[in-house]
């Protein structure tokens, strides 16, 4: 079994260096190889030549796969998910993360070693369990996202499920396989950073079973703006809101019709 992390990056370069330090140190006290994929979206900056030049240098697995111009969140995280697919075996496990340093990668033994001992099918790092914590995040993007999870859990719950847009999550290979089998080409659907709220709706038709694992996210710890809209961000994800109780409101009626006689 083997442990792939995806990172998709967009002008990440002052990013990379300490973030993968920290992988290095993860693999050496796990004795585990860690293999990344890094989807360059188009950066402007060295962002690719900076990944290629520190995982070389701190020995680090790296597969480079870089798209000509920025296509946005949720074309990279699909260019990560089929790279994986094509790279990987069976009983691989894939981790996504942000590549902005914010989020803790020495979380992925703690998850792997849930994912491992209990089957499940996505472990999420959340910012809703006990023991979580947020540093560093203005208050109308906390009060955004514990607002969003608020309206998912009430309107779309997901069983395990607290924390919906948060975007560090674990997945078994063969649930990948298995999401892709059934949607296809309309897995990725959200080029924002509304693609990860959209994945787990669409994983809930799988019935997956899901763990949470408390995160500490550092936000003080970013070196570059943040690219969320957040107004764009907010409108995206009550559409999905919106469609996702749409759905929910034609199946129970689907269901209350009598059949014809």
């Amino acid at each position: 079994m083997g442990l792939f992390i995806l990172l998709p990056a967009y002008n990440e370069q002052e990013s990379i260096a300490p973030l993968f330090k920290r992988f290095q140190l993860l693999q050496s006290l796990c004795n585990m190889d860690i293999k990344l994929i890094f989807v360059d979206d188009g950066s402007t900056d060295a962002t690719a030549k900076t990944a290629l030049d520190e995982s070389q240098s701190l020995g680090i697995s790296l597969k480079l796969v870089q798209h000509v111009k920025n296509a946005g969140l949720g074309q990279a995280i699909k260019t990560g998910f089929t790279t994986f697919l094509e790279v990987s075996e069976e009983g691989d496990f894939l981790a996504a993360m942000d590549c902005d340093n914010t989020q803790p990668p020495e979380l992925l033994m703690k998850m792997y070693d849930i994912m491992v001992g209990g089957t499940y099918d996505i472990a999420i790092a959340s910012r809703y369990q006990k023991g979580a914590k947020v540093i560093g995040l203005s208050p109308l993007r906390v009060l955004t996202s514990y607002g969003a999870s608020w309206l998912f859990r009430i309107a779309a719950p997901i069983s395990g499920v607290r924390d919906y847009t948060c975007g560090y999550r674990m997945y078994n290979r063969y649930f990948l396989v298995s999401l892709f089998e059934y949607y296809g080409n309309n897995l990725f659907t959200e080029k924002g950073f509304a693609c990860m709220v959209d994945l787990l709706l669409k994983a809930k038709v799988l019935k997956p079973k899901v763990a949470e694992v408390p995160m500490v996210l550092r936000y003080d710890q970013k070196p570059t703006a943040s690219k969320m809209k957040v107004l764009k961000t907010i409108a995206q994800t009550l559409r999905l809101l919106s469609k996702n109780l749409l759905l929910t409101w034609k199946t129970y009626n689907l269901r209350s019709v009598r059949p014809l006689r």
